[in-house]
């Protein structure tokens, strides 16, 4: 029989349906969510405002995108360890034993440490508490304990033994070396023997200042008994070092008063013996408890990264899955891509999100529909930088363009200088989409104006400078009686033509009645503005933040919609009260002075006379008023 489908739930969520996470068990059960129904299929690790080890822990594969396998991974990880997913929901950073499945491996394995830590003095834990417990296991010094007790070859002078004879060594070996040449040829005594030309070359001098010298000489002279020499008959540099040997070693191996090569050799094999012993015990003592040391490590380890996932999960999930964050309106609960606040230009606009290539984003953001101001920032100290792009969805835009300057305030309340580095041009409200046409005619005309104002101000510069230096070339040209002739004429025809239509039009006003006047009005407005508020009411419907995330790196599969309802959240505009019109000159003395009342009831009662009589002479009183 086939295993039952997990039921979802769907809600409305930014104008389009989503499915509704909002228990442990669907977490649990997020890997049997269609893909299609995904609002994001992948994400980067970096420009988020989020934890940064926990998305580090999600990347898995370390590729810099957290992908929608690694949150089901991730997802059945968590709530596997858990007796109840549902925990998650309201998670905080805290642990608690009774949390934990301990029928399931990993969270046995979890259990265990909290209780290694805590060492049964509690049953909660916390992601500081893990930290400062791995700190103690890092800082760890080893002492060690002897197992097996391991006796000293000479007892307690056994150190005193161990550093002469590792002092006389060498000197011995030499000793005895050149016992063996004296047996191979005993004329080469006077060689290997201390002769006395070397001691006459400093013993007229001080000979306690040439020690180095006589400790360089033979520890003795050479015996062809093959014997260690008496302790009266040592190089004195090296008679306290002999002696302790001597008395301390070879003494206690043997009772005989003369050595040889075979009993010096071991006393070193007895030393050799027992520090190898003891350095063998030691560094395996001290080995188990690295190994131990390292285990707890690891397993704290484990149980810091299952808390920072415990912790963080949800909220991720929110911002991923469904961008139920974003749609909050909660500062508290902001989306993960919001940047922070931009102030510009008597507005705030929320919306604001980093950019990391401005070259790729400004080409595909282009598609969002939305009014797009990009922005350089910089630190108040100069050494931190970064691009971000603000959507404006309310207000004017017309003193909006590049090089104008801002303030940026990011998700930790840091201050940051911004100025306008690029806009893309969209329509905000329909309110703006109905002054749009005007607005561009009247820039389009004092554009010309201008055009022709500097046109005209560079030709007469010429002219004057051609004058006054006398430039045949520069002269004006001689006026041309004919050809102005047929200038004029061809004015006068147009200005006629002009005329008569004016005339023509007149004529036909007169014969309309006044409210068909406003009519005509209502409809010249609608040919002009209409268009323009149609488009504007086309892309405001449809504005999407999708391509706006996907310049970023997000792989967005839903539509993030930016409806005119929620869009006026986004943006917020300076409001003033009303001030007191009476004490206004008080408190400002440059303060526009309060107009009287009768000039303008003057001024509107002349036009009103002078509309009557102009409606009555023209007749559209004649039917109902008769004097």
């Amino acid at each position: 029989m086939a295993a039952e489908k997990y039921k979802w739930s769907f809600y409305s969520l930014g104008g389009v349906t989503r499915v509704n996470i909002q228990s442990g068990q669907d977490i649990a059960h997020l890997g049997e969510l269609d893909m299609k129904l995904w609002t994001a299929l992948s994400c980067p690790t970096t420009g988020l405002e989020f934890n940064q080890k926990f998305l580090s822990l999600m990347d898995t594969d370390k590729d810099g995108k957290i992908k929608t396998k690694e949150v089901v991974a991730a997802s059945k990880y968590v709530t596997g360890a858990l007796k109840d997913p549902n925990v998650l929901v309201n998670v905080k950073d805290t642990l608690s034993l009774s949390d934990l499945n301990t029928e399931n491996e990993l969270g046995k394995r979890l259990a265990d440490t909290i209780s290694l830590i805590k060492d049964g003095t509690d049953t909660s834990i916390t992601g500081s508490n893990v930290a400062d417990y791995m700190a103690k296991l890092n800082a760890m010094t080893f002492e060690v304990a002897a197992k097996d007790v391991i006796v000293p070859p000479y007892g307690a002078d056994t150190d005193a033994v161990a550093a002469a004879y590792n002092a006389l060594d060498a000197k011995v070996k030499d000793y005895f070396m050149r016992c063996k040449l004296l047996v191979f040829n005993g004329d080469c005594s006077s060689v290997i023997d201390t002769s006395v030309t070397s001691l006459g070359n400093f013993s007229a001098g001080d000979l306690s200042a040439h020690i180095t010298d006589i400790a360089a000489m033979p520890l003795a002279k050479p015996q062809t008994s093959m014997l260690l020499p008496s302790v009266e008959n040592v190089n004195p540099v090296w008679k306290e070092q002999y002696k302790a040997v001597v008395d301390l070693a070879l003494a206690s191996d043997n009772k005989a008063t003369a050595y040889g090569e075979k009993q010096w050799e071991q006393v070193g094999a007895n030393l050799s013996a027992y520090f190898s012993a003891v350095e063998a015990q030691n560094s395996g003592a001290q080995n188990e408890l690295i190994a131990k040391r390292d285990a707890q490590l690891a397993s704290a380890k484990e149980l810091d990264e299952f808390i920072c996932l415990y912790t963080y999960l949800y909220d991720f999930i929110r911002n991923y899955v469904v961008f139920s964050d974003f749609y909050s309106r909660d500062d508290s609960q902001q989306a993960v891509f919001q940047a922070g606040k931009l102030f510009i230009d008597q507005r705030c606009c929320e919306l604001c999100v980093r950019v990391s290539d401005l070259g790729k984003h400004a080409d595909m953001a282009k598609l969002s529909g939305m009014f797009l101001i990009y922005c350089h920032c910089w630190s108040y100290t100069g050494t931190e930088q970064m691009d971000i792009v603000a959507v404006l969805t309310e207000g004017d835009v017309k003193d909006l363009r590049a090089g104008k300057n801002a303030v940026f305030i990011d998700r930790d309340g840091k201050d940051w200088y911004a100025t306008v580095t690029n806009i893309v041009d969209n329509p905000v409200s329909i309110r703006q989409a109905f002054w749009s046409p005007y607005r561009k005619f009247g820039r389009w005309c004092s554009e010309k104006i201008n055009k022709m104002a500097a046109d005209r101000e560079n030709k007469v510069s010429e002219n004057m400078t051609a004058a006054a230096s006398g430039d045949a070339s520069k002269k004006q040209q001689v006026f041309d009686v004919a050809k102005f002739a047929g200038i004029f004429a061809a004015v006068g025809l147009a200005i006629g033509s002009l005329g008569s239509f004016l005339d023509k039009l007149v004529d036909k006003c007169l014969l309309l009645h006044w409210w068909q006047f406003l009519i005509i009005f209502a409809v010249i407005l609608l040919l002009i503005s209409g268009p323009s508020m149609f488009i504007a009411w086309g892309k405001l419907r449809k504005r999407d933040l999708g391509p706006v995330l996907n310049a970023n790196g997000w792989a967005i599969n839903a539509r993030v919609l930016v409806n005119v309802r929620f869009g006026h959240t986004l943006t917020s505009l300076a409001k003033y009260p009303k001030l007191d019109l009476k004490n206004i000159g008080a408190a400002d003395p440059y303060a526009k002075k309060k107009s009287s009342f009768w000039p303008w009831f003057f001024a509107i009662l002349i036009v009103l006379v002078a509309a009557f009589a102009a409606m009555y002479f023209l007749g559209y009183f004649s039917e109902w008023i008769n004097f």
